[in-house]
């Protein structure tokens, strides 16, 4: 079922799912208030830390035991 009062269109009214009429978009209201973000700027601040955070996804499986590995060889046993 879809949910009329949490939409993705930039408006402050969208047709009800069921019924005649409109109902209040809360998705939008939220945007307006800074409760969220807009799926753009969220884009566009994930290109930014995209940029900074260490790529987990490409390395291999392989690469990431070997570097586990090397970080328990220096934990100390109490």
């Amino acid at each position: 079922m879809k949910l009329s009062f949490w939409s993705d269109e930039d408006r402050w009214f969208v047709p009800r799912s069921l019924g005649l009429g409109y109902s209040l978009n809360l998705k939008y209201v939220a945007k307006r208030l800074g409760w969220i973000r807009s799926s753009t700027s969220a884009a566009e601040a994930g290109s930014e830390t995209l940029a900074e955070a260490p790529q987990i996804e490409t390395e291999s499986r392989e690469d990431r035991l070997r570097k586990q590995i090397e970080r328990s060889r220096f934990e100390v046993d109490r």
